[in-house]
């Protein structure tokens, strides 16, 4: 409902200081929203990798786009890039790296000492649902999807930045909290200007994933159903507890991916649900589905499908799981979406 394509916005005061004796409990959420139209900042994380994060990632923004009519901008983080593939394709990761758009560039302004800004990064179109793009260029925007991508020299950069950080007497929690202040000042302008921004955060705690984490007003936990993610999801929600946010389980938005409906799989979403993460708000499960997998494949960067088309058969799989999302939100926020497409 916010139109950003080819917006620049100023540079913001350089606030970043590079102290050495900043702990990791001082990055506390719920420092950038300004107002009640403020966008909600989500962070999708979890320390396991393979449990549908980028998947979740795209589902949600596809979701609440086309159902909701949200300007979603998805912000990729890992340097994996599946979420920037899934939205742009491989060519359009290159083609936006060559245009220097991307999270490696936001880490680069960091390390350079340069104002805070992440819109100069963000490709702004990266819709793959003909619907949303039909109903723009008839001039009735409703929905829009852009992209801060990621780039495999993201790592490079932040390996080198956490190299050059650490050879002097700085620490990984000091790195952390100087990451978190430049990033919460660079999308501070961008929170007028969309709906929702998700957070794709790499299934580790490095600096960079702790800044993510700090930065984020929610968190959605994707996990499967089996005991090994079971128990990594446990350990990944006490340590943000802890270090992040006390008040996670009102924050907490869980997904379990790649359900398989057997005997094994609903005794521990029973166990998820009921005792280990009782007093989270849980979306939908997504089905282990080959459709899941087709959605997640974009032939090219300039192809388009229409929603039923991209999803077949979890097309309703996706609709309720950006509706659990929309009652996440009224429950936590007061913040109440209308569907404006079924």
């Amino acid at each position: 409902m916010r139109f950003v394509a080819g917006l620049l916005i100023a540079h913001l005061p350089d606030v970043v200081a590079k102290g050495d004796d900043m702990q990791v409990e001082t990055l506390s959420t719920a420092t950038t929203q300004t107002s009640a139209n403020a966008a909600e900042i989500a962070a999708i994380a979890n320390l396991k990798g393979g449990v549908g994060k980028s998947t979740t990632t795209i589902m949600l923004a596809d979701g609440l786009a086309y159902f909701y009519g949200l300007e979603v901008l998805v912000i990729d983080l890992d340097s994996q890039a599946n979420s920037s593939q899934i939205l742009l394709t491989e060519s359009g990761i290159k083609a936006a790296h060559e245009q220097e758009k991307g999270a490696d560039f936001l880490l680069k302004q960091f390390v350079d000492g340069e104002p805070p800004a992440a819109a100069p990064f963000i490709v702004p179109n990266a819709v793959s649902l003909d619907e949303l793009r039909r109903a723009e260029e008839r001039d009735e925007r409703l929905g829009w999807v852009a992209a801060l991508p990621s780039h495999p020299q993201l790592r490079l950069g932040e390996m080198s930045l956490e190299e050059d950080w650490y050879s002097g007497t700085g620490t990984p929690s000091s790195l952390a909290a100087a990451l978190t202040e430049h990033f919460r000042a660079a999308v501070k302008p961008l929170l007028s200007l969309y709906d929702v921004i998700l957070i794709d955060c790499p299934p580790h705690l490095s600096p960079l994933a702790r800044a993510a984490l700090a930065t984020a007003d929610s968190f959605i936990l994707p996990t499967l159903a089996d005991p090994i993610s079971t128990w990594g999801t446990k350990q990944f929600s006490d340590w943000v507890c802890e270090h992040v946010t006390p008040d996670l389980p009102e924050r907490n938005f869980v997904v379990i991916t790649r359900f398989r409906n057997t005997a094994l799989a609903r005794q521990i979403r029973n166990e998820l649900e009921d005792v280990y993460l009782k007093d989270r708000f849980f979306g939908t499960a997504i089905p282990d589905s080959i459709n899941v997998v087709r959605a997640m494949d974009r032939p090219a960067a300039d192809s388009y499908s229409s929603f039923r088309g991209k999803y077949a058969s979890v097309t309703g799989d996706v609709r309720r799981l950006a509706q659990r999302y929309v009652e996440f939100m009224g429950q936590r926020t007061g913040q109440a979406w209308k569907m404006v497409r079924d």
